[in-house]
């Protein structure tokens, strides 16, 4: 089910995250379409708040899978409430100090053109044959999860949970999560 709300000239959205009040702009991605952006980075107390309610859901997890940069502090938070399980960080570019990296090329909703995702390849090593949990703080699409998997599984490991703070627009039963960021469209002229 697609939360589709009215817009009416609002300028921001509350949404409940976590048992916390954010403010939230709406900004114009259409014509007729306005999305709650959600800022992620630095917002200690929600991202605590949401991995405590998320990390009895990924217990099973034996190390996770997150991207560079907002999904990085929720999965840590996270892997410190399992007793600091292990976590590997998907790059956007390759960077000196990487060895044999994994590649795969998605197109995020928040990116013009097609991207490439990265994995170095030692810490494809530390994924073989476990079974990994994905993080990232907003999913849209699910673009950017489907690429982590993709590069889960040519390193050899099996993707067994996904999570994310906050999904948009459409509930998503695959991913654990703790809100939904509604999307805004004006109303027709009658």
């Amino acid at each position: 089910m697609t939360h589709i709300l009215t817009f009416n000239g609002q300028t921001t959205y509350d949404l409940k995250i976590a048992g916390t009040v954010r403010s939230l702009p709406l900004i114009q991605v259409a014509p007729d379409t306005w999305i709650a952006y959600y800022y992620s980075l630095g917002d200690t107390e929600v991202i605590d708040r949401a991995a405590r309610e998320l990390a009895p859901k990924l217990t099973h997890c034996e190390l996770f899978v997150t991207t560079e940069t907002k999904g990085i502090p929720l999965a840590h938070a996270i892997a410190a409430n399992l007793g600091l399980r292990p976590y590997v960080v998907c790059r956007k570019e390759i960077r000196p100090f990487m060895l044999s990296p994994l590649v795969v090329k998605f197109k995020p909703i928040t990116a013009k053109t097609e991207q490439e995702l990265y994995m170095d390849g030692r810490d494809a090593v530390k994924i073989r044959g476990k079974h990994v949990g994905l993080i990232d703080d907003i999913v849209s699409t699910g673009e950017t999860l489907d690429a982590m998997a993709e590069l889960v599984r040519q390193a050899g490991g099996t993707v067994v949970a996904k999570a994310a703070m906050l999904v948009e627009g459409d509930e998503r039963g695959d991913v654990h999560h703790l809100g939904i960021l509604p999307i805004f469209k004006s109303q027709s002229p009658a």
